[in-house]
């Protein structure tokens, strides 16, 4: 039928509403809506009302049929049925959920897929097949049957559907007893005496294919597909919509997953559930959003928490504290008023029995997975980690056809999801802790012992080797989860203490600090808390603590762990050399940064002998002891004594550990420095450009290493004078730097040296005194007040007092800077020469020429 826009267009020009027409006539909406949509005519009592409603005649209104006599409007007419031609039969079981929130995304899916029809269909029939029935499916408690209540409260609205039909699919006794209790509401003409189900459901079916009204037909739990075609229809005007725990939906391929709800999706529904204001202060929302997170964003655990907060009248923040003392308990408990009936608790419990029933082993699987970190398991640690499984565990999933029954029987309630094609697994974490508090407390901690155990055997040792790297990263989410296995099961073993540090050497070496911090100190306090450690894993544990300071620019933290180290190693026993070499190396790497390059210099010939003996003359340890000492020659001007060793270096890495490894950016980088300092700029721009293409290519993007070859590349430019380009490099440097260890990071002080130097010569004062200033309180806060790394900000900040004629300001800033070098550095340090320089140019401009000749001989 056509469309009737003339009613509706006078209707809506009376600003009424399809509710308003309706209850003047004493129907239902739906009724009307069907009336504008051509769908179904009014009887002739009814276009009556409408004219006299309207004050319009039947024509005017549209209401003239074929079958409409002339005088139809002035006859006295008897109301009629408001569906004449059959009955809307409504089944769906559940009230509407009030407190339903969000979730819009899906109706919009189902939507789209129920707007879709086949070519060949003639108009107005929508011919429905399995591949058109919208399976919803997902985690028992995620929401899939709220959502389908949901749909059918809006089309009954909207009136899409004269007929909504729903089936308890959780067995096929309960499929029966629904098409039994549909048989005796649908008029398909059979005797009250018919008995047989299957000729009742055979006949219902036939009833669906022949209806010429729209109809909706709902089956909940449908968690076993294999009925198939047995209880759908295969054509027909309507909709079928499955909702099902099942992950594998067959031949059933359109399907909708249903996810946890979003963070601010969950919020709200937790204050409507609780019944708090959808407008609460932000202190409520933060409060909210904190239990939503804790959740996990879990539908069901979200209502389940509402209800709890309703009933009991206690506050967001109580239940939150409360939800981390018996988790548990809360999400066991049903509350009075829930419309959903079981617990997320109880509703998992039932799942895990079934699992259990179908595979045996696939229950122990869910409980080892329990003490995983949920997201992307590696499906190898399961197989591969299987010698600390228990025995039946370790039979079931050495056999790649029995661990795929076992995922299988998972899967069956998405209890467990195979993630991409990465071979990796993933679960809900609230699945995890229902589970772990349905194991007893000893077996939870052999559990936790187990994982621990198995992510130590297969998380790489060598972290050097760029070709473990992916592997590291594949595991790092389970290193993490067991650093808090260790924590809450106060795991004493040495592989747990050995895992998280090299965890912490992994993140140390890809320049994420702060990451590696808590690795480093927790497997400390295992060592020192541990009775029997050996001393020799405690001197490695407080050697990486202190690196990670070092390279933090943390000296003052650094150096009192670094001497531990050495005087554990140091103590009778059999210590390995290469130890003592490491120690010995590490300090005077720690000297060399402070500016003391006498003692630097003594404990890298030290370590380099060493190393030497130990290793060989042609060892990467070797190298890297040959060029930190040669960078300390490099930094007291004894150039002829530090390229051969950088030279050698180079040689010895790229022999070792190949020609674009990372290391070897460092001998470059190097050779690079000396290039620059005589004047060699086309050598040194080559050296510092291969150094940064082997960082980028081998590290990440924002690596901290790589300020080292932007800042080089800057003194390139400023030297060759091109300072634009010197500044963009330097800025570069500076924005990686700050992005890595944030705005205070004494690492950024010696680009704002450059920068502060640039702006100097360009005779930008006030800019280049602001860039000392703050390079001078960056290192000033780290290091402490008479610390090395103040001495090339306080020169630069008394040259710019001397050219404002700032003269006494100049001269306390150079005896500041004077008396820092003699206390720290030697007196041959290019430092001492460049503050007589400064002290000749002060006194110069001061008038005391004599005075100037004397400090320019001292300086030359």
């Amino acid at each position: 039928m056509p469309k009737n826009e003339r009613l509706q267009q006078e209707r809506i020009r009376r600003n009424w509403r399809q509710h308003d027409v309706a209850d003047q006539l004493g129907i239902n909406n739906v009724t009307v809506q069907r009336w504008e949509r051509g769908t179904q005519q009014p009887g002739a009592y009814y276009r009556a009302k409408l004219c006299e409603l309207f004050k319009l005649s039947s024509q005017e209104l549209g209401l003239i049929t074929m079958y409409a006599s002339e005088d139809e409007t002035s006859a006295v007419l008897q109301p009629e049925d408001t569906q004449p031609e059959e009955t809307a039969i409504w089944t769906v079981p559940y009230a509407r959920n009030p407190h339903f929130t969000g979730r819009e995304t899906f109706f919009e899916l189902l939507e789209h897929q129920f707007s879709l029809q086949k070519p060949d269909s003639p108009p107005g029939i929508r011919q429905v097949a399995l591949t058109q029935a919208q399976v919803i499916k997902g985690l028992g408690g995620i929401g899939k049957t709220q959502i389908a209540v949901e749909y059918a409260y809006r089309a009954r609205e909207q009136g899409r559907y004269t007929h909504t039909l729903w089936i308890n699919a959780g067995s096929l006794e309960t499929i029966l007893a629904s098409f039994v209790a549909l048989a005796e509401l649908l008029p398909i003409g059979l005797s009250w005496k018919e008995t047989d189900q299957r000729t009742l459901v055979a006949e219902v079916l036939r009833w669906l294919e022949r209806c010429d009204r729209p109809w909706l037909l709902i089956f909940d739990n449908a968690d076993d597909l294999s009925f198939g075609h047995s209880f759908l229809p295969v054509r027909g005007n309507g909709n079928i919509v499955l909702t099902t725990r099942s992950s594998a939906v067959g031949s059933l391929t359109s399907s909708i997953e249903v996810n946890t709800m979003e963070v601010m999706e969950g919020v709200q529904f937790l204050l409507r559930r609780a019944q708090h204001t959808i407008s609460a202060n932000a202190n409520k929302i933060e409060e909210a959003t904190n239990i939503v997170i804790a959740l996990a964003q879990f539908p069901l655990a979200i209502d389940q928490a509402g209800a709890y907060i309703e009933e009991t009248g206690c506050s967001l923040q109580d239940y939150f504290q409360i939800y981390h003392q018996r988790r548990y308990e809360l999400l066991a408990r049903r509350g009075k008023h829930m419309g959903y009936p079981e617990s997320v608790a109880t509703t998992w419990s039932l799942s895990f029995q079934r699992v259990e029933e179908i595979h045996p082993q696939a229950r122990e699987l869910l409980r080892l997975c329990a003490f995983l970190a949920p997201d992307d398991i590696p499906e190898e640690l399961l197989i591969d980690g299987a010698s600390y499984w228990p025995p039946a565990l370790q039979q079931a999933v050495a056999n790649h056809w029995h661990f795929n029954l076992m995922l299988e029987a998972l899967q069956a309630f998405s209890l467990i999801k195979r993630v991409g094609r990465e071979r990796q697994l993933s679960l809900h974490r609230l699945i995890q802790v229902v589970q772990r508090d349905l194991i007893a407390p000893d077996e939870r901690r052999q559990w936790a012992e187990r994982v621990v155990q198995a992510v130590h055997t297969l998380f790489p040792r060598h972290l050097r080797d760029v070709s473990s790297w992916p592997t590291c990263r594949r595991y790092l989410g389970q290193v993490e989860e067991c650093a808090v296995l260790i924590r809450q099961y106060r795991l004493r073993f040495p592989e747990a203490a050995e895992l998280l540090n090299r965890a912490g050497l992994y993140y140390m070496e890809h320049g994420f600090y702060q990451a590696a911090r808590p690795f480093f100190e927790q497997a400390l306090s295992l060592h020192e808390e541990s009775e029997g450690a050996h001393p020799l894993s405690l001197a490695r544990n407080l050697n990486n603590l202190a690196v990670l300071y070092l390279r933090q620019g943390k000296y003052q933290q650094a150096e009192p762990l670094f001497q531990r180290a050495l005087q554990i190693r140091r103590q009778p026993g059999e210590i390995p050399q290469n130890d003592i070499a490491q120690s010995l190396h590490n300090l005077a790497l720690l000297y060399s940064y402070q500016g003391k390059y006498q003692q630097a210099e003594t404990f890298f010939q030290h370590a380099l002998s060493i190393a030497e003996q130990v290793f060989g003359e042609e060892h990467e340890k070797t190298a890297i002891c040959l060029q930190n000492l040669a960078k300390v020659y490099r930094m007291l001007g004894r150039y002829e004594q530090a390229e051969p060793l950088y030279q050698r270096a180079l040689t010895l890495l790229e022999k070792q550990s190949g020609p674009d490894h990372p290391l070897v950016a460092y001998p470059l980088g190097g050779l690079a420095n000396l290039a620059v300092e005589r004047g060699t700029y086309e050598q040194a721009e080559a050296l510092y450009r291969r150094a940064l293409d082997i960082l980028e290519h081998q590290l990440r993007p924002d690596h901290p290493y790589i300020a080292d070859s932007y800042r080089g590349l800057g003194n390139l430019c400023a030297e060759r004078g091109d300072h634009e380009q010197a500044r963009r490099w330097y800025r570069q440097a500076l924005i990686l730097l700050k992005q890595q260890f944030g705005q205070d990071t004494p690492l950024a002080a010696p680009v704002l040296i450059r920068l502060a130097t640039l702006q100097a010569e360009q005779k930008n004062d006030e800019q280049a005194k602001l860039l000392f200033q703050q390079a001078l309180h960056l290192n000033e806060q780290a290091f402490g007040a008479e610390s090395p790394s103040l001495i090339e900000p306080l020169l630069g900040l008394a040259t710019i007092a001397t050219a404002q004629g700032c003269f006494d300001q100049a001269g306390q800033l150079y005896q500041q800077a004077q008396a820092i070098l003699e206390q720290h550095l030697d007196p041959e340090h290019p430092f001492a020469a460049r503050i007589l320089e400064g002290l000749a140019d002060l006194v110069r401009k001061q008038g005391f020429q004599q005075r100037e000749k004397i400090l320019l001989t001292q300086a030359l």
